[in-house]
Formats: C-alpha cells, structure tokens, sequence
C-alpha cells in the first residue's frame, strides 16, 4: 500500500503512553493538522489498557461527535446515554435487605462500555501521520542545557532498551506512574528558586487507603440465579460504611463490571506494600461484603477470578507543563473513581491540547505558549473533578469528617415506616445534597468543543 505524501511539517510531537489520552490526542492532531508527525510510544507490545468497564457522559459525546468517532461508539454502548436513569445508589450494609437511598437522573448519560473495545475504536483511528512504537518505555528525557523561553532545540527521549529518540514537543500521557512526571518535576526541583517548595513530592502517586476488587460476571449467569437482581438493569451503588460495590452492565449487557471497594482512611498517604496490582480470591471479596444486602452479594459470590488494585492518586500539581514538555490525563490529575470521570478529563484535556498543538497559528516557537493556554483552560477544572471525586468515595462510605457516620438509629428513635431513623435520614440526605451540587458543577460544565472557541481566542489574542 502506497504511503501518504504528508505536507511539510511545523514540528514532531511525541506522545508517551498509547492509553484512551494518548490515543484521542493522536487522533485529534492528525485531524486538524495531518502535517504535524506523531510518534506514540507505548511501554508494552501492543496498545492495551488496564480495567474493564468504562463510563462516559454528555461532555465525551461531544468529543466523539467532533473527531467523528460516535458513530462506531453508539455500537458498544450497553444503553442508549439519551434513555439513561442515571446511576441508582442504595443503602447496602443492611444483611436482611437495603434500601434506594436516591437515583440521580442525569440530563445525558451515562454510557458504559468494555474499555477494551474502545482503544479498539480509538486505535483503528489513529492518523497516518502517527507511528506507534510499541515496546518503547520511558525512563527520562533531557532537555538542551541551553533551554530558555525561545529555544527550540530538540528534547531527548531515553528508553528502558537503551534507545533513544528525539523530538519537538513532549506530552506524557503515561499514566499515574509517570516517567515524563518525574523527569519533570526532578528538574523543576532543581532549578533556581525552586529550592524550598519540594517538588520531588509529585514525583510520585500516593495511596488513598482505598482497595478495590474488580471482576466480570455473566448477566446470564446472574440472571438465571437471580432473575430479579437490580444489578441487571443499569448503573447501581450500594453503600455501606468503610465500603461500596458498583455495578453495571458492558459488553452490550451481556456481561457485568463489578467494583467492589474497601476502605481504611488510616492508610491514607502511606506506603503500600505489595504490587498495586495483584491477583485476589472470590473468598476476600465474599467476606469483605457479608452483611451487605442480598442482590449484593449474588453478585460478589460470581467473581471467579477478581483482582485488587490499591487505589493511588497524584497530588494536586503546582503545574503540568515546563518548556514544551506537558502532561495529559492521570500522568497529571490521576483520580479515585467515584466520579467516574477520569477518563473524560484524559479524553478532554487531549482534545483541548490536540487542537492548539494543531492550530496553524501554533509553531514550534510558539509551542510554549500553547502548552500554557492548556494549563490554564484544562489544569484547574481537572483538578477540582479529582478532589470532587475524593470527597464523594469516603462520602459514600460514611468516612467523610464532617458529615455521617452510617451509624444506625435504635428502636424507638424516630423510625419511619422503612426502619430509618431521623438521624440517618438527615445525614444521607445532607451526604446526597452535597453529591448534586458537586454533579451539578460536573454536568454544567462545557464540553471540550464548546470551550474550544474560548480556548482558540486566547492563542488568537497572543498571536494575531
């Protein structure tokens, strides 16, 4: 097959880690500037990602609808995201039974998906402007000792094989582990005046103290054992104190992604011992959800083969981008799950950040500068999304200073007809006012597209 004759080229972009950020960053480059040469380096022998299940909302929408993806996604949804009820969150540490605690209907969304299926998608978009590189990990990069606000010289990129590459533009898309991260802020740390603010804290993630066991079951299964279960129909929480379990359908319902969480706020900010990852037994997830209600643990009684993942997070970053080198995604705000959204921060901050390193007024010289506009569109929204989601777990575990406990009423203390007492109904009801308003700042957000054109006059006003 004949290759493409490319027009001329402003600059090279590397992108390092070919995961759902990398990937729509490629896409969107070679969209809006199919000149601009892209290598995307990725750690392992094929383009794969981590976890299974995947929940995206109004704002992803727009973004497929602009790189001209959705129809392909619409194949894998498991609902229609315009007929969705919404997640439905009960109180599940109730062994005889639990009970809707509320259903929060959203104006679109969400849409789960096999996260496997959808790098499928993603890949088989890429340009041709882009050459994969698999195999290709990450150890450092240096920059030319002579770099200042108008260099232009080329970053040097150093790999575990001992290869080496160089390059216009850096992004580190490489996820919570970060190598760009780390070269990054070592070198910050080591400029001048940088002495007493101890950046070599954001070199590395952290662990929340939050353990999750994920698996999938078969919906048939499930459903011939229990036809009535809820966890067959849509996006469904049962919370509990020190633990919740999520499940929804994938795999256009024929499977369903189980989340099983377990908290102890007293390892926050320690180190784990052991793999971050790491095989589990059916057994540790049946104990840890006992005296949970009884369509919960159906479902944790069906994990064959469940592993356990100690969930990290990156510190909130004074910064993302230094020079021409940025960060995407989890490389830079790596999240906690329970707002479902860090894959829709990946996928918005590469679609803002492909646009202006695509823009014709962008060059090389000017790199720097579009990097920045960046930072400032994308950084501090993203940011407030991973405390937003922080704040909803240990909410939702009834570990959340300031807020209830999960403490059941005893008899006589002011029961309703469902055996809730008045101090339970009002601390849920406050922890699930406190969930909407942060959604409501999620949901009214704009999309990536719709910031695109405040995005686009900030370069205007710097370069027209």
């Amino acid at each position: 097959m004949a290759v493409p004759v490319l027009p001329s080229s402003k600059f090279g972009v590397a992108i390092c880690g070919a995961g759902i950020g990398g990937l729509i960053l490629a896409i969107t480059i070679g969209k809006y500037d199919p000149s601009i040469p892209i290598n995307l380096y990725e750690a392992h022998d094929s383009i794969e990602t981590a976890g299974v299940g995947i929940t995206v909302w109004r704002q992803t929408h727009d973004v497929m609808v602009d790189l001209g993806l959705f129809d392909e996604f619409k194949q894998i949804f498991t609902y229609d995201p315009e007929r969705s009820r919404g997640p439905r969150v009960r109180r599940g540490d109730i062994r005889e039974g639990g009970y809707l605690w509320y259903n929060r209907a959203h104006r679109y969304g969400p849409s789960s998906m096999h996260r496997q299926q959808m790098v499928a998608i993603l890949e088989g978009h890429l340009p041709a402007s882009c050459t994969v590189h698999p195999k290709k990990r990450l150890v450092s990069y240096v920059e030319s000792e002579q770099e200042d606000a108008h260099s232009t010289l080329p970053i040097r990129l150093e790999f575990a094989d001992g290869t080496t590459a160089t390059t216009d533009v850096l992004i580190g898309a490489d996820g919570i582990r970060s190598a760009v991260r780390k070269t990054m802020f070592e070198a910050a740390s080591r400029d001048e005046g940088n002495e007493e603010m101890n950046l070599k804290q954001y070199v590395d993630a952290t662990f929340t103290g939050m353990t999750v066991y994920r698996s999938l079951i078969s919906a048939e299964i499930l459903r011939k054992e229990h036809p009535d279960n809820i966890s067959l129909k849509g996006l469904n929480t049962y919370t509990g104190k020190g633990r919740y379990l999520v499940t929804y359908p994938v795999a256009q319902g024929t499977l369903i992604n189980v989340f099983a969480m377990v908290c102890d706020p007293s390892l926050t900010g320690t180190r784990y011992k052991g793999r971050w990852v790491s095989d589990a037994t059916r057994d540790e997830v049946v104990e840890s959800f006992d005296h949970f209600e009884p369509d919960a643990r159906a479902v944790v009684k069906l994990c064959e083969k469940p592993s356990k993942w100690a969930l990290h997070v990156v510190k909130p970053l004074p910064f993302c981008i230094r020079n021409r080198v940025g960060l995407i995604g989890d490389a830079c705000h790596a999240m906690t799950p329970h707002f479902s959204a860090g894959a829709v921060q990946a996928i918005d901050d590469a679609f803002i950040l492909g646009r202006l390193l695509a823009h014709p007024l962008t060059s090389l010289a000017r790199a720097r500068a579009a990097l920045s506009i960046y930072e400032e569109t994308r950084f501090p929204f993203a940011l407030s999304v991973a405390s937003f989601s922080l704040s909803t777990g240990w909410m939702h575990t009834f570990l959340e200073p300031g807020y209830y406990d999960g403490a059941r009423d005893g008899p006589g203390d002011d029961l309703d007809d469902r055996g809730i007492g008045a101090c339970e109904r009002e601390g849920m009801e406050r922890i699930k006012e406190e969930n909407f308003r942060l959604w409501d700042v999620v949901d009214d957000s704009p999309s990536a597209p719709q910031l695109w054109h405040e995005v686009e006059s900030k370069l205007q006003a710097l370069f027209d």
